[in-house]
């Protein structure tokens, strides 16, 4: 009892501070959710043990007090609990002390992402320059000179107005380029389909609806990372499938050799929303890291690679069928699809991401130059040897790097379950296992091993 009466004690006094100065703040809100007493009586409660009358009332009235603090709390302390409480948790950084945190600095280069905001603002202003440009037919070439400066230092100035606390997060930055560029090119779509069968009489009109698309976009994309606090990975997996799908519908329309820009315009745009589900259905099942996504990139690139050697040798040397398309499209796609059981559990860090990334280019670019001694004339040995060249490059550096993150205690498994799955895919013994057979065929009295193409475990 004396326990809990401190407990509030403890409690009125911060919040009485806190009234006092105005101030609701990250650490703070952290610290009162990890009270011990509260944490005790919250374990037994979760456990489904029968707490007294008292213990219950006080438990729940505390869950109420934490509840309309979080709600008090301004969005940048929100986001900054969110970043932090798991590094307060395990003490691995520094706690702020008890003077109020200041604002960071906002010129501080490559640490400051609203710097880099500013930046992606003022290149984005200058491109909507010359769009205004092209919108307006203009021609004095003073205005065609001054116009996208002007642009520019107006699109770097508003946001020091619309940001006032500065807090811009890597969700909302990441979000936010990917809607502009994105919502660009989604709006050259719609302005295509508003043209109809008159696109090349109306550039004026694609025009004005790809800007007034980015522009919009660009700022529904800065408010939802400000507002949702996802992963980095969910973030990646939106991105990635809402670039990836929306040329996959492009390609599914050139195979069929469709001549109306209309059919293109709608299958990006059809693309487009498939991409967004998909990639949050993805993130759904399990999350993933920036890391991991960064990888999938890599394997996504490699399976259109891939799909480049499948198509038939004599469609290199003759003309091109518009169905070959979709070989480096589905590629692409496989690959993208392959990696997230490949990456699964592996909780890859930004660097390591990165590493398989350049480990993965280096391996194509060995591959190549190895079949570069021998200059075939085909087309398709360059690509299989880049892909096979590759694909091992990602799977021993995937490897290494799952061990060592499973022995340094980083191996979570999905969250789901006690179960821990190790899948391992090796797509490049697919081709390996093509000249084992060649060679048994040759030498059909001796004993040849086939190479698996994958290999799952699981740990109970």
């Amino acid at each position: 009892m004396k326990t809990r009466i401190l407990l509030l004690i403890s409690f009125f006094a911060a919040a009485t501070l806190s009234l006092t100065a105005q101030q609701y703040t990250a650490y703070e809100y952290w610290k009162m959710e990890n009270d011990s007493s509260y944490t005790r009586l919250q374990r037994l409660s979760d456990a489904g043990e029968s707490l007294s009358a008292d213990d219950a009332a006080f438990l729940g009235s505390y869950k109420k007090k934490l509840g309309d603090y979080f709600s008090a709390m301004p969005d940048s302390e929100k986001a900054f609990y969110f970043q932090n409480r798991s590094a307060w948790s395990k003490n691995t950084m520094p706690v702020p002390g008890p003077v109020v945190r200041q604002d960071p600095d906002i010129f501080e280069g490559e640490k400051s992402l609203f710097t880099k905001y500013l930046t992606v603002s003022g290149v984005f202003g200058y491109l909507y320059g010359w769009a205004t440009i092209g919108i307006l037919g203009i021609e004095n070439e003073g205005t065609i000179a001054g116009l996208p400066f002007l642009t520019a230092g107006v699109s770097t100035l508003l946001p020091l107005a619309y940001v006032k606390d500065r807090n811009v997060t890597y969700n909302s930055l990441q979000l936010a380029i990917h809607g502009k560029t994105m919502g660009g090119l989604q709006g050259a779509a719609l302005g295509i389909l508003f043209a109809g069968n008159k696109t090349d009489e109306n550039p004026e009109l694609i025009l004005g609806v790809a800007t007034l698309s980015s522009i919009t976009m660009g700022h529904v994309g800065f408010a939802i990372g400000r507002k949702n606090a996802w992963s980095k990975g969910k973030v990646g997996l939106l991105t990635h499938y809402g670039t990836l799908i929306p040329f996959e519908g492009i390609a599914l329309t050139g195979a069929f050799a469709s001549e109306h820009p209309s059919a293109y315009a709608a299958s990006f745009m059809a693309g487009g929303a498939a991409g967004y589900l998909l990639g949050n259905h993805i993130a759904g099942k399990y999350d993933y890291t920036k890391g991991d996504i960064v990888s999938t990139q890599a394997l996504t690139l490699l399976g259109g690679v891939l799909g480049l050697g499948l198509i038939p040798k004599s469609h290199w040397e003759e003309d091109m069928n518009s169905a070959d398309i979709l070989f480096p499209a589905f590629g692409a796609l496989a690959g993208s699809l392959a990696s997230h059981p490949w990456t699964k559990g592996a909780r890859l860090t930004n660097q390591q991401g990165r590493n398989i990334a350049l480990a993965t280019t280096g391996g194509s670019l060995a591959g190549m130059g190895v079949i570069l001694l021998f200059m075939p004339e085909s087309p398709n040995p360059y690509f299989l040897a880049s892909f096979t060249g590759g694909v091992t490059a990602y799977s021993l550096m995937m490897g290494r790097y799952k061990k060592q993150n499973a022995v340094s205690g980083n191996l979570t498994g999905s969250g789901n379950s006690d179960r821990k799955w190790n899948l391992n895919l090796m797509p490049q013994n697919i081709l390996f296992n093509k000249s084992i057979a060649e060679a048994s065929l040759a030498r059909p009295g001796e004993r040849h091993y086939m190479l698996p193409a994958f290999a799952a475990s699981v740990t109970f």
